[in-house]
């Protein structure tokens, strides 16, 4: 085996945890969403821990990628990626370019979910802001006179 074809072996083998990674990501996403409506803090926490290790697992495929464009002589960006996959021939560079797709396709799905809950989160953190703080406009907890 060449030294290319181990390159591609490890792109590959990267290229397909990171698609079950990004699998069990966007699973935690939305199961976080949920622990964030029922503000379950141990939950919360639970599958942040589990989020913060995928997305470890997922750098440190992605900084390997990186040498391994760089040791094509390619620049360790998304075009770089691009390139390389356009001089893969065969089964072996289809399979590529799809798996190359697929996870580019689940990092966005999970994007959006993490902006999703982002966004619950600051409305989570606005809500209790106004309540503690207060809002001139609010006097939901000052004294009324009837």
């Amino acid at each position: 085996m060449s030294q290319r074809d181990r390159l591609l072996a490890v792109v590959d083998e990267d290229l397909q945890q990171d698609g079950s990674d990004y699998l069990v990501l966007r699973e935690l996403m939305q199961s976080l969403y949920g622990h964030l409506l029922e503000r379950d803090v141990a939950k919360i926490e639970g599958v942040n821990l589990q989020i913060g290790s995928r997305v470890e697992a997922l750098g440190v495929r992605a900084g390997r990628r990186s040498k391994v464009l760089a040791a094509f002589g390619l620049e360790p960006t998304g075009a770089g990626m691009q390139r390389l996959l356009a001089v893969s021939s065969g089964a072996r560079g289809e399979a590529l370019r799809q798996q190359w797709q697929r996870v580019g396709e689940l990092a966005a799905e999970c994007q959006q979910l993490n902006e999703r809950n982002g966004k619950l989160l600051a409305m989570h953190h606005e809500i209790l802001q106004q309540l503690l703080v207060g809002n001139p406009g609010n006097q939901l907890y000052t004294h009324q006179a009837y």
